[in-house]
C-alpha cells in the first residue's frame, strides 16, 4: 500500500467550509453574497455535503433571503427537500427573529409609542407571510402598556371573518383603554380593502360606547405595513397620548372645563 492510498482523500467541500467561516468573520459577512449566507447557515445543520447547491436552489425558489428565513416548514420540505435539521435550523431563526422584536415593547416600562418600530417588526415577522389570513387584536392600557393579545380568526387567502363584537369583548376582558387590531394580506399587497375600512369604522363607532380606543389598525403584507392611522384613516381620540407617549391629563380637564361652560 502506497501512502497516497494510505491517506483518505478529503473532500473539497470541508476547507470550502473553513474558508466561509473564516471570510464571515472578517466582517461578519459583509462582503458576502446572500447565498454563501445561506450555505454558510446551512453547513450547520447538513454535515459532510457541498450545501452551495441547496443554498442557491433556496434562493432562486423563494427569490430573497428574507423570504427562505420566513417559508413555512411544509415548503422547505415539499418544494425544496430539504432535510429536518435545515428546516429546524431555519424556523428557529424566524422564532428568534419573532421573539427578538417582541421583547423589545413587551418587557419595557416605556409607553409602547417609544417601541413603535419593535411592534410593527414583531407584526411583520409574524404575519407578512402567513399563507392565509390571520386577525389579531393587541391590548394596551391607559399607559400605552402592552397587557396582551388575542388571536381572533383564520380565515381564507383573501379573507378572515371577524365580528366587531368580538374585539369588544375581549377588550372588555382585558380591561384595555386601547387596541390595536392586524391582520395580514396573503397577496402580499398592503391595502386595505372595503371590508376592512367598514369593519374598522364600525369598531370605531362602538368603541366610543365602551370607553376604549381603536388605535390602529395594521394591514401586515410582503411589501410592508398599511396603517389605519397614519393614512389619516382613524381619527386619534381625546385619550390618545401626546407626542411623549402620555396621556394628555391636562388638555382632558380643559376639555372638560369648556364641555361644562357651554352647559
Amino acid at each position: 500500500m502506497t501512502q497516497t492510498d494510505d491517506k483518505e482523500e478529503k473532500p473539497d467541500y470541508i476547507g470550502h467550509r473553513a474558508r466561509l467561516r473564516e471570510r464571515f468573520m472578517v466582517d461578519e459577512g459583509a462582503s458576502m453574497p446572500d447565498y454563501e449566507i445561506l450555505e454558510l447557515l446551512l453547513t450547520m445543520a447538513i454535515p459532510r455535503r457541498d450545501v452551495k447547491p441547496i443554498a442557491k436552489k433556496l434562493l432562486k425558489k423563494f427569490e430573497d433571503l428574507k423570504t427562505v428565513l420566513h417559508m413555512p416548514a411544509h415548503r422547505l420540505l415539499d418544494e425544496c427537500e430539504l432535510p429536518p435539521n435545515a428546516i429546524v435550523l431555519l424556523r428557529l431563526i424566524h422564532t428568534c427573529m419573532i421573539r427578538s422584536s417582541y421583547s423589545g415593547f413587551n418587557v419595557s416600562d416605556e409607553p409602547m409609542i417609544r417601541s413603535w418600530d419593535s411592534f410593527e417588526e414583531f407584526c411583520w415577522n409574524s404575519l407578512a407571510y402567513k399563507e392565509v389570513e390571520e386577525f389579531w387584536v393587541y391590548f394596551f392600557d391607559e399607559g400605552f402598556h402592552y397587557i396582551g393579545s388575542k388571536h381572533l380568526s383564520t380565515g381564507t387567502i383573501n379573507r378572515a371573518a371577524i365580528h366587531p363584537r368580538e374585539v369588544l369583548r375581549a377588550a372588555v376582558e382585558k380591561n384595555a383603554a386601547k387596541v390595536i387590531l392586524a391582520h395580514n394580506h396573503p397577496s402580499g399587497e398592503a391595502k386595505p380593502s372595503d371590508f376592512d375600512k367598514a369593519v374598522t369604522l364600525e369598531l370605531e363607532a362602538l368603541s366610543d360606547m365602551m370607553d376604549f380606543e381603536v388605535y390602529d389598525h395594521l394591514i401586515v403584507a410582503k411589501e410592508g405595513i398599511f396603517s389605519f392611522r397614519a393614512k389619516g384613516l382613524i381619527t386619534p381620540k381625546e385619550r390618545s397620548e401626546d407626542s411623549t407617549g402620555r396621556f394628555d391629563k391636562k388638555k382632558k380637564a380643559k376639555n372638560k372645563e369648556l364641555s361644562n361652560k357651554k352647559i
